[in-house]
């Protein structure tokens, strides 16, 4: 007997994920590391893609992240949280949105 390569009425046809518009990740962490190793941490952070330290003061940093996803966020935070005298980066903001939003015109406040 012949297969019926063809779904049934109840199954329907595998289907090819959709594309994403490209979206801007922006997030904010607070890195606390041992401060005897500041220097070295923030020249490792440094070399992750996106990340911008802002500041640093008794073992606790602040650093933002710009990325394209957030499966990327993730992948950073691990890559900090595996840097020698890291003892754990945290996000405390992430805001998403599509790429266009950011890339277009600056809207202008009202002249009051």
């Amino acid at each position: 007997m012949p297969v019926n390569p063809s779904p049934s009425p109840t199954q329907s046809a595998p289907t090819a994920p959709l594309a994403r518009a490209p979206e801007v990740h922006i997030s904010s962490l607070i890195v606390q590391h041992d401060p005897a190793r500041t220097d070295a941490i923030r020249a490792a952070a440094s070399a992750i893609d996106g990340l911008d330290w802002c500041a640093a003061e008794n073992g606790k940093a602040i650093v933002t992240l710009v990325t394209p996803t957030a499966h990327a966020v993730l992948d950073r935070i691990a890559a900090l949280n595996a840097l020698p005298g890291v003892h754990t980066a945290t996000m405390v903001y992430h805001h998403c949105e599509p790429a266009d939003a950011i890339d277009g015109p600056a809207i202008d406040a009202p002249d009051a």
